[in-house]
């Protein structure tokens, strides 16, 4: 059963290719012709991408930490409210109850009183005795002391590794030496999170004054354009005891250990500042986190039910691929048709992901993904990697088109993979009108094909082509109108 394409891009890209294959045919050069409108492609692939889409990744510049105001909380709980209405419409017969009591619950705490302040850090840095100290010492109404221990940094993820700190208003994060990298990136994290956070360099009665002088100087350079200087301090919640000596009048000797006072003045002083002058700016950004990590579960319940339809299209596309490649036996213009299928896919799936693009936009998007294929080598691998499963079965590698056909089919696959995995990170208000990231786009790209360049993913989905391509008949395409 044939069915009418509808889709202006599709059937442009595929009779062009066809017309400009019949016109080839009588060329006695076919060949060099080839190879010619293979390179013309790929530069105007290229040319595109890099007149019109070239951006350089600049590394956003390290900021300190700047506390959220009541609007801009406000204004994010907001944004979770219309995300749980788009889930809503787009899938209305699921419960989302969860969601909404949850939702309902964060302006709430907007107006807790009550403060969660927890001590934190690696194995053996003194957390214990701090604690002690601090819940005994400052005892305010309103004041929840905890001490929350974490495993080695780097056995888990990071976000699930500082998972347990999100609801904490004031963290006090102990190190008795210069910060690791492991450390250094979980502080920042903490930090791009609107964590408040003190770091407290514990055991300095340890160390000589030279010594203590250059970890803490070490510290606070690591940490400049993070944390003020004064929110790093050197600390002895726990001194060690010191041995005296005692001269009796007899003159013999007496030798005796003496516990030292804790040194934490500065301590004290720097958290009685913090709690008299910000405690509400504490409590909105803990309920931020609260309202981020909630929009990250309605987020993934979202791109699930648009991944949900979005493969079944992607599927109808790359079988349109692979027909029209496999009918097609110049390589060059199997190019030009893929690059009007894929546009086409990319307007149909920025559709599903409410990424509104025009025309052109869709155009210059596809041929940023037919560079960035070339440029990582995918046409190749893919290509020499599919003749090789062929081989094996001598009728079918013999087949005209069928390589070409499978590989039209697997990269298109590749393609809307990658997309599909591209718009769930984007945000349809803040980055409709940007653009395309060409690195990003490429770091997804490259990851989703080495997903599925293995061996057995592989050779299932080349077994599943050969049969669409051998065992029905090529020329009937099936696709859904508009």
């Amino acid at each position: 059963m044939a069915v009418k394409l509808r889709k202006p891009v599709l059937v442009g890209g595929i009779t062009l290719s066809f017309g400009l294959w019949l016109w080839w045919t009588i060329q006695d050069s076919l060949a060099e012709v080839g190879e010619g409108g293979m390179l013309f492609l790929t530069a105007l692939g290229g040319g595109l991408w890099w007149l019109q889409r070239r951006r350089k990744e600049v590394q956003l510049p390290e900021s300190p930490l700047v506390p959220l105001s009541l609007e801009q909380v406000q204004s994010a709980i907001a944004q979770t409210q219309k995300q749980l209405q788009t889930l809503q419409t787009e899938a209305p017969h699921q419960d989302y109850s969860a969601f909404s009591q949850a939702l309902a619950a964060l302006p709430q705490t907007l107006e807790r009183q009550t403060l969660n302040l927890a001590i934190t850090g690696l194995a053996k840095v003194g957390k214990t005795s701090l604690f002690n100290h601090l819940s005994a010492s400052l005892q305010r109404p309103g004041i929840q002391w905890q001490e929350i221990p974490l495993p080695s940094l780097g056995e888990t993820e990071l976000e699930t590794h500082l998972a347990p700190l999100q609801s904490v208003d004031l963290l006090l994060w102990l190190i008795t030496g210069d910060l690791t990298e492991s450390q250094n990136q979980a502080l920042r994290y903490l930090n791009a999170n609107h964590h408040r956070t003190l770091i407290l360099f514990n055991k300095q009665d340890q160390y000589c004054t030279a010594d203590r002088t250059l970890i803490l100087g070490q510290v606070r350079q690591h940490l400049g354009g993070l944390l003020p200087e004064q929110d790093i301090m050197a600390i002895a919640a726990a001194p060690s005891a010191v041995k005296v000596r005692k001269h009796q009048p007899d003159g013999s000797i007496e030798e005796s250990w003496e516990a030292q006072t804790p040194s934490l003045n500065v301590l004290h002083e720097r958290l009685g500042e913090i709690l008299s002058e910000t405690p509400q700016a504490l409590v909105w950004a803990t309920t931020w986190r609260e309202n981020q990590g909630l929009q990250g579960r309605i987020k993934d319940q979202l791109n699930q039910v648009r991944r949900d339809r979005a493969l079944p299209i992607l599927e109808q596309y790359q079988w349109v691929a692979a027909a029209t490649a496999f009918a097609n036996p110049v390589p060059a213009l199997d190019i030009l048709a893929t690059a009007a299928i894929n546009a086409q896919l990319l307007l149909d799936l920025g559709a599903i992901y409410q990424q509104k693009l025009s025309l052109n936009q869709a155009q210059t998007a596809a041929a940023t993904l037919g560079s960035l294929m070339m440029k990582l080598g995918l046409v190749e691998l893919s290509t020499q990697t599919i003749a090789g499963f062929l081989k094996t079965n001598a009728i079918t590698y013999m087949a005209g088109g069928v390589v070409q056909g499978i590989s039209a089919a697997y990269l298109t696959r590749l393609a809307g993979l990658s997309l599909i995995e591209y718009f769930q990170t984007q945000d349809p208000d803040v980055e409709a009108n940007r653009g395309f990231n060409p690195q990003r786009l490429g770091q997804t790209l490259q990851r989703i094909f080495e997903q599925n360049q293995r061996g057995a993913v592989l050779q299932k989905f080349v077994q599943q082509a050969i049969s669409r391509l051998t065992g029905e008949n090529a020329a009937v395409i099936t696709h859904p109108q508009n």
